[in-house]
């Protein structure tokens, strides 16, 4: 008995199959910018938060005068 013979694709399951992958890559893609996104934002709320709390870095000191 002979193997059967490998049909070939149709046009249409080779245009689903990349559709499918598309949508893979695209979905990858946005994880991974919603991530650096989030990154981003927590990195600018402890900039926000050092700057707001008012110590230096380092051994600096920080005199504020208030005048009346």
């Amino acid at each position: 008995m002979s193997a059967p013979a490998v049909l070939p694709r149709s046009s249409a399951q080779a245009r689903g199959r990349r559709a499918v992958r598309m949508r893979i890559g695209v979905e990858v893609v946005g994880r991974v910018g919603s991530l650096v996104a989030l990154t981003a934002l927590l990195v600018l709320a402890a900039t926000a938060g050092a700057l707001a709390d008012g110590v230096p870095a380092g051994d600096a000191t920080v005199t504020a005068t208030y005048e009346r």
